[in-house]
């Protein structure tokens, strides 16, 4: 007795449909689905952290050093800080981390002026060419 390649078409076809009535739905899911107030609260925690690392790093250029040492350089302190703007999620925190980091040194005295000013320099000009880079 010959099979048709027809006939095994419509046995693995049936098999099929008949095995997915048999897997029940939860196992079938791919994962679990987020509710609406689920999704509301993960947009306003990751809205406040940007909001918290933006005060952090417009706190840090708005600060008069770090200013005066912006304008010793020919940095232009609002340019920094609309360009702070600009920077993605994970950018801003990085910066807010490494800026806090920096007050708290300077303040203990771990840190010279000399190797305050290097920093900002060096951060604000980063700043900079980050947001030209992306643009």
């Amino acid at each position: 007795m010959k099979i048709s390649s027809c006939c095994v078409c419509r046995i693995v076809l049936v098999f099929v449909l008949s095995l997915s009535f048999v897997v029940p739905q939860d196992v079938s899911a791919q994962g679990q689905t987020v509710t609406a107030a689920e999704l509301r609260d993960a947009v306003k925690h990751a809205s406040a952290g940007r909001q918290k690392n933006l005060e952090q790093v417009r706190s840090f250029f708005g600060d008069p050093k770090i200013t005066k040492v912006l304008a010793d350089a020919h940095i232009d302190s609002n340019r920094v800080q609309k360009a702070v703007s600009a920077l993605s999620g994970a950018e801003l925190e990085k910066l807010a981390l490494r800026t806090a980091q920096i007050q708290s040194d300077f303040a203990a005295g771990a840190l010279s002026n000399q190797e305050l000013t290097y920093i900002v320099i060096a951060i604000g000009a980063a700043v900079l060419v980050l947001v030209v880079v992306a643009a």
